[in-house]
């Protein structure tokens, strides 16, 4: 049964190795991309193992393999989006990694940790289909979404400027964002873990300076770069 949970929630939910059909599902149109495959429904994965948890978890075979599932997509994730032009395909392999973070949460099982997930959840859901929609507006402005070829953006669209300047703050974790809440939680849900807690925080770290990148790509630089 355990087996069987972890391959649908895997593949569901954009876990490695099955984590290359999100950034690919990036040609729908982008409230498309908001709503199903970053905010909402690609999270169902995530929440039939937050469902199911109460009866299959609290074991080391749980543990381990639902946390190394969600440490691996988070890092490999996190590491991808960095590689990316398209402000979709960034927003997505981002996507991705907070996806590994929150399996990794239900996957270390304590209170605490479920109840990060619950909160990290919330607020990816706010800052991410909201970095998709300001991606959406600036290809419908500008007709691309090369970050390299995007710039000062600011004067042309001001409200989209301010809405992905508020949305970027949250995904990097700054106060006084809900984001900045729920990555907190995060390293606090972590240190608690025995042994290797401090190495689960050192990958948060690496993984967390790739989703600031990320934000800055998206939210800030088409707006206030060059």
């Amino acid at each position: 049964i355990l087996v069987l949970v972890l391959l649908g929630a895997a593949t569901k939910s954009a876990q490695v190795p099955c984590h290359f059909w999100l950034p690919s599902a990036m040609a729908a149109p982008t409230p498309v991309s908001a709503y199903l495959h970053s905010a909402t429904m690609v999270k169902a994965g995530i929440y039939l193992l937050a469902r199911l948890h109460p009866q299959l978890g609290g074991t080391l075979v749980w543990e381990w393999s639902v946390g190394a599932l969600g440490l691996l997509t988070m890092l490999l994730g996190a590491a991808m989006a960095l590689g990316q032009h398209d402000l979709k395909r960034i927003l997505a392999y981002s996507t991705v990694a907070v996806l590994g973070i929150l399996t990794m949460l239900l996957g270390i099982g304590t209170d605490l940790a479920v109840k990060t997930a619950v909160v990290f959840l919330f607020a990816h859901a706010l800052y991410k289909a909201s970095l998709f929609m300001v991606a959406g507006n600036v290809d419908h402005e500008t007709g691309t979404r090369d970050v390299t070829a995007l710039g000062g953006l600011r004067r042309a669209l001001p409200w989209t400027a301010a809405a992905g300047a508020l949305a970027a703050l949250s995904q990097a974790g700054a106060p006084p964002m809900v984001g900045f809440i729920g990555k907190e939680l995060l390293y606090k849900a972590k240190l608690d873990v025995e042994t290797i807690g401090a190495w689960l925080v050192t990958a948060a770290v690496l993984a967390n300076v790739a989703l600031v990148a990320t934000a800055i790509l998206v939210g800030l630089r088409p707006f206030w770069g060059r």
